[in-house]
Order: structure tokens, then sequence, then C-alpha cells
């Protein structure tokens, strides 16, 4: 496999992006080819937008010092854009990489869930993959659910996600098509076992304000500061919805179209059955 990952977190960190590097180590150990180019700071909640005001900036990664540099100094150091996610893809596959020619684009891995309408919808690891659809390219969205740093739960969220990742490809090219203009929200929980495989729709979700007041003597300005209650309550997951399957401790995998369209046709379950009789030991 020869792939382009983005994720909204930015460049390796413990406290904002733990799993980028983790998850590269894992697929390049699988001798899979792996292209990165990420966010050079924090970008989540801003979907697919780009900056366009901006003159993007380019500098490198370098993954033997941990050091951002303005020059590459190793053929693997990351790809860092001052940009969006959807501005890294972009840029990536129209620049950077012109040149190359990618199996499929991976957004993530996320820093937690982006389950339901209001957290897809707002993801910048979400808005990576959908940039890639609307290049022509086939593409995925990970997300490790919820924060635990667990070595051994980082270790099985990369080992299922390449199994997702392959199992879904491998499909595309025999019996099972890839939805057209569309792509796969994947979301893993972290847990230390394997989890069963679902297909699912999004929960849908509402809420109110995002944004508190900060109190000065001007009264005019606001905090992003969302209130989760509504969409927190672990009752409300519908059977068949991503909530539902994070609720019970399963992944879920949900096709959608490049509109926040669900893309299931024809109940289609896409035969993780496969990797489930696997994960239980009975093959």
């Amino acid at each position: 496999m020869k792939v382009l990952i983005s994720n909204d977190d930015g460049p390796p960190s413990l406290d904002e992006s733990p799993f980028i590097l983790p998850f590269i180590e894992h697929l390049e150990s699988l001798g899979w080819e792996v292209k990165v180019c990420l966010p050079d700071s924090q970008r989540s909640w801003i979907a697919k937008s780009f900056m366009i005001k901006e003159e993007i900036q380019l500098r490198y990664f370098n993954r033997l010092t941990k050091q951002i540099t303005e020059d590459k100094q190793n053929d693997n150091d990351f790809y860092l854009l001052s940009g969006t996610p959807a501005t890294c893809i972009n840029i990536a596959l129209n620049h950077l990489f012109v040149d190359e020619e990618f199996d499929l684009v991976i957004g993530g891995p996320n820093f937690g869930r982006n389950i339901s309408t209001i957290f897809t919808l707002a993801s910048g690891t979400v808005g990576a993959a959908m940039e890639a659809v609307l290049n022509k390219k086939k593409a995925i969205s990970i997300s490790f659910c919820f924060c635990n740093q667990k070595p051994e739960c980082i270790k099985n969220c990369c080992e299922t996600a390449s199994d997702i990742i392959q199992h879904l490809y491998d499909s595309s090219l025999k019996d099972i098509p890839w939805p057209e203009h569309a792509m796969f929200n994947v979301n893993i929980p972290m847990k230390d076992y394997r989890c069963p495989i679902h297909i699912t729709d999004f929960h849908r979700a509402v809420y109110g304000s995002c944004f508190k007041k900060v109190e000065s003597k001007r009264n005019n300005s606001f905090k992003f500061s969302p209130d989760f209650t509504a969409i927190n309550k672990d009752n409300d997951g519908l059977p068949g919805t991503d909530k539902w399957a994070l609720m019970n401790n399963c992944v879920s995998v949900t096709p959608m179209i490049a509109a926040f369209q669900t893309a299931i046709a024809n109940d289609l379950d896409y035969n993780f059955d496969v990797i489930n009789k696997k994960y239980a030991g009975l093959v």
C-alpha cells in the first residue's frame, strides 16, 4: 500500500498529537510506503476549510530529533504546512507529491472521537479525507476513541486501523466497489483487545452554544467552550449508529459521501465478519 496521511492535531506531541507517529511506524512495519503532510499546529474543529488570505508556509518535522526545521534533512521527514488539514491534502496531492500515485489517503488518527453529525461536520480529520475525495482519491478518516495513551491500547488501535484499511481497499478491488464520491469514517475504541466492527450510520445530535462570554469591562468577547451534555448522554445512541457502536465497545465504520451523506447502499455489510472471526480466533 502507498498512502498519504494528514491529520488535524498537528505534528507529533504527547499533549495534542500522540497517535500519528506510532501509527505511521506501524504502517511502515507492514511494508507500506507512507508520505506525510501535516498542519504545523493544532487545527481541530476546522472541518474542510481553507485559509484563503494567508500564504501557506512549508517546514519539516525531523523524526530523529523531533524538531521542526526550515529545510528538509532526511527522506522521511514529515512535511508541515501552516494551513488546515484540507489545505495539506490539496497541496500534497497537487504540488508536493504531484508525481506520486497513492492507493489511499488517510486522515488521522484523530486524538478522540469523530462520531455523530456534530463532530463529523466539524472534524478537520474528516475534512482532510473529504478533500482527498474531491481530488478523486479513495480516502478514510481514522479516530482513536477516546484519549487513552496506554501503549498496548495504541498498538491495538493501530493494528485494527490497518486491518480495516487493507480490508476496505482489497474489497474495492474485488467484489464490493468503493462507493462513488465517498469515504469511510472510522472510530476505534481505545482498548487492548480487538473490538467487533460494524458498518454504521451517523448518530444525529444537536447542541446549543459552543462559546461562553469572557467577563471583561467591555463584555464583547467569547471563548470556545462547548457544552457536550446532550451528546455525552449514554442512552441515546440508536442501534446501528456510530455512537451506539462506541457505547458497546465496537468499531464504527461509516461510509459517507463527500457531502455529509451516508453512503450505505443495498444493506452492504462489507464482510467484516472476516476480520471479526479472526479476532475471535475462529480462523
